[in-house]
Formats: C-alpha cells, sequence, structure tokens
C-alpha cells in the first residue's frame, strides 16, 4: 500500500473552493479588504508619501497625524438595488484600508500638502529648518 503525502492537502484544497463556492451563494453582504502599497521618500528638505488607493474617492479618505505617525485611511460603502416584477437583487459592498506609519522627528506637520489624482495619494511633509548655533568654548 503507497501513502500518498499530498492527498489531504488536496482534500483540503477542495473542502476550501466547495467553502468559497457557498460563500459566492450569498452575495447580500460582502467586505472588501484592498492593500495600500506606500512609499516613503526621503527627498532631503521633505518626505514625500505616496499611497496607491485605487477605487476610492477623495472624500472617501482621511489623513492625519497621532502621536508622531502619519494615518491614512480610506473607507467606501456602496449599495446597490435592482427590482424587476417579482425578482429583487441588494449588494452592499464594503472596503476599508488602514496605514500607520512611523515617521522621523523634526517635521513641519503644520505645512503639509496632500493631492489625490486617479487613486494615487501623494503626501509632502516638508522637515524644519535647523539651524545650528556655535558654542563659543571659553
Amino acid at each position: 500500500m503507497l501513502i500518498d503525502p499530498f492527498e489531504e492537502l488536496r482534500r483540503m484544497q477542495e473542502r476550501f473552493n466547495r467553502l468559497l463556492e457557498e460563500f459566492g451563494r450569498f452575495p447580500e453582504v460582502k467586505e472588501f479588504r484592498v492593500t495600500m502599497p506606500v512609499d516613503v521618500i526621503d527627498e532631503g528638505e521633505q518626505i514625500r508619501v505616496v499611497a496607491d488607493l485605487p477605487g476610492f474617492s477623495k472624500e472617501d479618505l482621511e489623513i492625519y497625524f497621532e502621536d508622531g505617525d502619519l494615518v491614512i485611511k480610506a473607507e467606501k460603502k456602496e449599495e446597490f438595488e435592482e427590482k424587476k416584477g417579482e425578482y429583487l437583487r441588494r449588494e452592499r459592498r464594503m472596503g476599508k484600508v488602514y496605514r500607520r506609519i512611523a515617521l522621523p522627528a523634526g517635521l513641519d506637520i503644520d505645512a503639509v500638502k496632500a493631492k489625490y489624482n486617479n487613486g494615487v495619494l501623494e503626501i509632502t511633509i516638508p522637515k524644519l529648518k535647523k539651524d545650528r548655533k556655535a558654542v563659543q568654548i571659553e
């Protein structure tokens, strides 16, 4: 008798596929999670953060600073209803993303600028100008 070590993996894959099929039969509530790829770039005099947020509108976005970190949140809710005779179809979709990005000290958070265009959020945070003061030695 020969034992196939991959047989249990195949059975698990089949059970998982059946589970996904069953879940697909109930479309009335679906939540989708998207990822938010982020680039943080030190450009010398400023930090630039570029985040990909396709499918969201500017009104869906929230940007704030908390405990020295930059927080980007996006949430989208869509509802769709279709009526044809006795047939009724209603669907809801929700999508949320959240990123908390640790930033270096010495940034001017009062002069932050943010732009959102074609699903790309770009945030520029200027660095505070550091004045050097020479200390005279006695």
